[in-house]
């Protein structure tokens, strides 16, 4: 799993994987994605990039198999060597997959929108989280105060 040292070894099956890395990856696109958008408005593009979206599809499972063998990585003598290897290679797969697919081959939507608006709606996702995540805790507070 992300972040789990070698000494814990613990090896992840197929199935925590799996979810693990779907939310590793939502969470990783949700923030990438505005930024990507911006960047395309203020360079002059127009629309709403749909292709990070479909590589979503593409680096799901590879980042699925990489939280599957992360444990196996990290138990073997030359892990120290390599982990910070590791790590930006899993930033840049995560977080730079939105932002070069979305400047490289865009497959607009909305192209006839006013400006700004496609960044409006690529933030959309990580407000609505935040959002969530402020009201959960609320919620919580005040269900341990009765």
């Amino acid at each position: 799993m992300l972040g789990k040292s070698s000494e814990e070894g613990e090896q992840v099956n197929p199935k925590e994987a799996i979810g693990y890395s779907a939310v590793v990856v939502v969470l990783c696109f949700a923030l990438a994605y505005p930024g990507a958008s911006f960047i395309r408005e203020l360079i002059g593009q127009k629309g709403l990039a749909l292709s990070p979206v479909i590589a979503l599809v593409v680096v799901w499972p590879v980042a699925a198999g990489l939280m599957y063998a992360e444990a196996w990585v990290q138990s073997q003598s030359w892990w120290n060597s390599f982990a910070k290897f590791w790590f930006w290679g899993l930033s840049i797969l995560l977080c730079g997959v939105p932002l070069v697919t979305a400047l490289t081959i865009p497959v607009p939507v909305g192209e006839g929108w006013p400006a700004g608006l496609p960044t409006v709606v690529a933030s959309c996702p990580i407000v609505g989280l935040f959002g969530f995540l402020v009201v959960r805790r609320r919620w919580r507070e005040r269900r341990q105060d009765s």
